[in-house]
């Protein structure tokens, strides 16, 4: 018993290698086959050409690397399923940067200094097989609309905490596969954001809600364009949101309740927050501007708050 013991023992040890190569480590899971590669503290990916070939994982962190060239890791390409580089300081990707991967099911690029999502990146890939795509905490203000031609396998799409305020919301058609998306914390204009909420209802996605609760909108939109009022993102359409909500709350407090201290400090914040009309607007106009305003009023967290608490790999 004791030998088998000890058997065991080794046999644990010998399952999970690791190698350190200057600021990398192969972690080696015989019993999953899979080889990890982690690296930290680089300024370029030449240490890449020292690494494993058959790695079914890379990750690097905490690193200065400005631009990931043209197949940079094409010699991954017959193993490579998850590719992590995140918080690397990663300003701009050339064209083909993924070039000859062809297993790579996950693309994790969150918290860099990306500014675009652009469909060069998965040129000469095997676009069929990546199934999440992570950019969040970012600069983006734009994803080109061939990207979403591009990846016609994509289950989870994450680009929230970015800088986008509009996009071509039609372009999820293309992305049947699609079952979660984070898209929170944008400077959307309303109309879009109303758009793309629409869209991943109707297409039974998951979609992040966080603070910003808009299911409500969704009602109301489809209630005032039902009843002639436009289509969004018409102010017409807001004005008529604004209108609804203004008199439901309006009906609230003026019904009959129990006088509780609940609904006294309730009336009491409507009045305090009711604006000063110093520029001639109606109430409705007065709070239709608010709600347009509305991701602005409230600042996104700032990129160094992911020091203390790291996002999580988010792979469903």
């Amino acid at each position: 018993m004791k030998r088998l013991l000890h058997a065991l023992f080794i046999f644990n040890l010998l399952a999970n290698v690791v190698t350190e190569r200057a600021n990398c480590r192969i972690i080696n899971k015989w019993q999953d086959k899979t080889v990890t590669l982690i690296c930290t503290g680089l300024t370029n990916l030449t240490i890449l050409k020292e690494g494993y070939s058959n790695s079914t994982s890379i990750t690097i962190s905490d690193s200065r690397i400005y631009n990931i060239p043209g197949y940079s890791f094409e010699r991954f390409g017959a193993s490579l399923v998850t590719l992590d580089l995140h918080g690397s300081d990663i300003q701009t990707i050339s064209p083909a940067a993924f070039g000859n991967l062809t297993k790579l099911e996950n693309l994790l690029l969150w918290g860099n200094k990306l500014t675009t999502v652009n469909y060069e990146w998965f040129l000469n890939m095997n676009v069929y097989s990546l199934k999440t795509l992570d950019v969040s905490f970012n600069d983006i203000s734009m994803i080109y609309d061939m990207v979403f031609t591009m990846l016609p396998n994509l289950e989870n799409f994450y680009f929230d905490y970015n800088k986008i305020e509009i996009i071509n919301f039609q372009m999820f058609d293309y992305l049947r596969n699609l079952k979660n998306v984070k898209f929170e914390k944008n400077p959307w204009f309303w109309g879009y954001r109303a758009h793309l909420t629409w869209k991943f209802e109707t297409m039974n996605v998951n979609y992040g809600k966080d603070w910003d609760e808009w299911e409500w909108m969704n009602a109301a939109i489809k209630e005032c364009s039902q009843n002639g009022y436009g289509v969004i993102p018409q102010d017409t359409v807001l004005d008529c949101i604004v209108e609804n909500l203004l008199n439901y709350t309006y009906e609230l407090f003026s019904t009959e309740q129990q006088d509780t201290k609940c609904i006294r400090e309730a009336q009491q914040l409507v009045r305090c927050m009711r604006p000063k009309n110093i520029t001639g607007n109606t109430d409705n106009e007065t709070a239709r501007r608010i709600l347009e305003d509305y991701t602005a009023i409230l600042p996104t967290m700032f990129r160094s708050n992911v020091l203390f608490k790291p996002p999580q790999i988010r792979i469903p």
